[in-house]
């Protein structure tokens, strides 16, 4: 009797710890995510799916977007066509809802957003290494398909629990189920019963039949294998499953089972496209207001695109469309374009930027005709190797700013160390030959190779990285592989940059000012509500005296270094510049800009490949043809004379000279910050 009384003691205290244990476990799950919950916007229902717009403020010597008012951009919009095509509940068939509730959540209707039964199964084959079981309810999923939040973690599937439990308190199931079938998955785009109808049956939801309910309701469990159009095989077998679950569960008569069990999937796809392709201008307002409400909404990009194309938005953007026409009548042209020797014609892009605020003012992605919506933009998406453009960034302005180096300052154009067993002098220049001692002038002008490597070992690899990620916000560059010579003093870095980022980052030779590049000013709802504010973001990150410096020393680029003779709008207009070319000879670039406007253009191939058939960098031609247009075609631009502070002076300078004979001083003329300079 001791030894019994003993062991149920010891048990009675082991169980007590087991659920003080649990109870602490509980309490601290309970604190820690009691405030989950989900942004009510992502719940707002829109039955109509009003188009979104996009708006222009008109520009003139006169106006600005604060007082402007803003016209629509004709023939540009977005609306849920056939991928996006919200249905009330409504109108959708009961055999759809009930298809999709026999699958995915057959208690559905009697849970509070999780079924304990479901979850606790889940988490027991989980734990024992069993087959794999999903326990989400329809609720669950959607919070993930609005949220965003997919991994396979303990601690989101908690979260997501109490998310949902939040929405269930506060939203009837009608609206929770009517949420979930205008956002789930459905494979070739298709987000939405409303849009899969309209792509796999050519008909709107109620129409459907009991088999095109299930086919439908089939796809979600994993859209690639249970693509109807691709797997049809696939599609069947487990549409059938959905229907046997019907039968299983009374939603469905054993007769209607037998008859739609042995129906073909019969698919009438649509071949309807009927819109009109927006511009590049649209296609970048779009991906930059999906990554901006992915981002201020934590939300994925299929649910933020869903958020867009369905909410009756309106887009003020900060397009100017006379820039716009001409760059797209001048890239639509073939003809404006060399072919190679297998009479193949390479690709460009261009983008145009008012340095001042940072707003787009055109952009194209590629030559020819644009042939589709959201297409892969060599102005905005890829990235490529800047190779020169990048050492007024990453070198000469750092320096100079920091009174490294001015104007006048000389240094050895010479190898700075032989590597390799064959000891191959580097760095080379583009030419191969070196001329000694050179002024940095001199050396910007001729985008020497060896000056900006020897001043980079005075400013330090991480300052100049820091000063191109953090400050000129170039974040394509890869903090570790990108550190070293090879990328930030020469151009060739691992993944390169996009041309966008690039050009916006000369903006700080205007007054010293980063201005972040934007496509939009703000976007808001069908109600008139602000949903993204984009204000401007400006960063003053050099002097203005360093700025001024750079412009003379980037006008010598183009007046009597690599770009002279190949720009004809420096003569009625001031304007600077910077060349480059990648290393292997596959990308061509030049980012110029006058007082006024800055522009970047880049050519090369859309597979990267040597561009030796074209002579010269065509990237300065193309941008001298559109910036004259630009100029020729528009009245808002007049300014002809970059504003130099009073502060910096044009000087002589002497400089020593040597030959064999005999040792001497030149001299020349420069620019300086007089400011504070201690002359000697």
């Amino acid at each position: 009797m001791r030894f019994i009384a003993k062991t149920i003691l010891i048990f009675s205290i082991i169980i007590s710890v087991l659920l003080t244990a649990i109870s602490g476990v509980g309490a601290y799950v309970i604190y820690r995510y009691r405030d989950s919950a989900i942004d009510s916007q992502l719940l707002q229902s829109n039955p109509q799916s009003l188009r979104t717009e996009f708006y222009y403020f008109e520009h003139s010597k006169s106006s600005s977007s604060d007082s402007a008012t803003p016209k629509p951009l004709e023939g540009e919009h977005l609306d849920s066509g056939a991928i996006y095509k919200y249905t009330p509940l409504a109108e959708m068939p009961k055999d759809l809802i009930n298809a999709f509730i026999a699958i995915e959540d057959k208690r559905f209707w009697d849970h509070n957003g999780v079924d304990l039964v479901r979850s606790a199964k889940a988490t027991i084959n989980y734990l024992t290494g069993g087959k794999k079981m999903g326990g989400s309810t329809i609720t669950q999923q959607l919070v993930k398909n609005l949220t965003g939040r997919d991994e396979a973690t303990i601690d989101r599937k908690i979260r997501e629990a109490f998310v949902a439990l939040h929405v269930e308190n506060e939203y009837e199931k009608e609206e929770i189920l009517e949420q979930y079938l205008n956002v789930i998955n459905l494979s070739h785009g298709c987000q939405g019963i409303g849009a899969a109808a309209e792509l796999y049956y050519s008909k709107p939801p109620r129409e459907l039949t009991l088999s095109e309910c299930a086919t439908i309701a089939a796809i979600t469990n994993n859209p690639s294998r249970y693509d109807p159009i691709s797997r049809p095989e696939n599609n069947i077998k487990r549409r059938n499953l959905i229907l046997y679950c019907m039968e299983d569960q009374g939603f469905i008569s054993e007769q209607e089972y037998n008859k739609s069990i042995t129906q073909p999937l019969s698919l009438n796809i649509s071949k309807s496209n009927g819109n009109k392709y927006n511009s590049w201008y649209t296609d970048m307002v779009v991906k930059d207001v999906i990554n901006d409400l992915s981002q201020k909404y934590n939300l994925t990009p299929s649910a933020a695109s869903l958020m867009l194309y369905r909410g009756g938005y309106k887009i003020y953007t900060a397009i100017d469309p006379a820039i716009q026409k001409i760059l797209e009548t001048y890239y639509e042209n073939k003809y404006n374009f060399p072919i190679d020797s297998n009479g193949q014609i390479a690709q460009s892009a261009m983008i145009v930027i008012d340095p001042y605020s940072g707003d787009i003012l055109g952009v194209v992605g590629a030559i020819g005709n644009k042939c589709g919506n959201r297409l892969q933009s060599f102005a905005t998406d890829t990235k490529r190797p800047p190779g020169s453009t990048i050492k007024p960034l990453s070198v000469y302005a750092t320096a100079l700013d920091r009174g490294l180096i001015e104007w006048s300052s000389e240094f050895n154009d010479a190898p700075i160390e032989l590597i390799g067993e064959e000891n191959r002098p580097w760095p080379q220049n583009v030419d191969r030959n070196y001329v000694g001692n050179v002024d940095v002038k001199y050396a910007i002008e001729h985008s020497l190779n060896t000056v900006p490597v020897a001043i980079l070992k005075m400013i330090g690899e991480r300052e100049s990285m820091s000063f191109l990620r953090n400050k000129l916000r170039m974040t394509s560059l890869d903090e570790k592989a990108d550190m070293g010579a090879a990328s930030l003093a020469l151009g060739q870095p691992t993944r390169g940059v996009s041309l966008r980022e690039l050009t916006a980052a000369y903006s700080i030779f205007e007054e010293g000012i980063m201005s972040k590049p934007r496509s939009y000013y703000k976007v808001t709802d069908f109600d008139g509500r602000i949903i993204l504010d984009n204000q401007p973001s400006q960063e003053a990150v050099i002097s203005r005296e360093s700025a001024a410096i750079m412009t003379k020393m980037l006008q010598s680029v183009v007046e009597t270094g690599t770009a002279a003779g190949k720009i004809n709008l420096n003569k009625s207009i001031e304007v600077a510049g910077k060349s480059g070319t990648s290393g292997n000879n596959c990308d061509r670039v030049f980012v110029g800009y006058t007082p006024e406007l800055l522009a970047g253009v880049w050519f090369g191939y859309e597979y990267p490949k040597n561009l030796s058939d074209f002579g010269g960098n065509l990237s300065v031609y193309i941008w001298d043809e559109i910036m004259e247009k630009i100029y020729q075609n528009t009245d808002r631009y007049s300014k002809t004379t970059f504003t130099i502070p009073e502060t910096v002076q044009k000087l002589s300078y002497g400089r020593v000279t040597e030959s064999i004979d005999s040792r001497g001083t030149s001299y020349d003329i420069g620019w300086f910050n007089v400011k504070n300079h201690k002359w000697s």
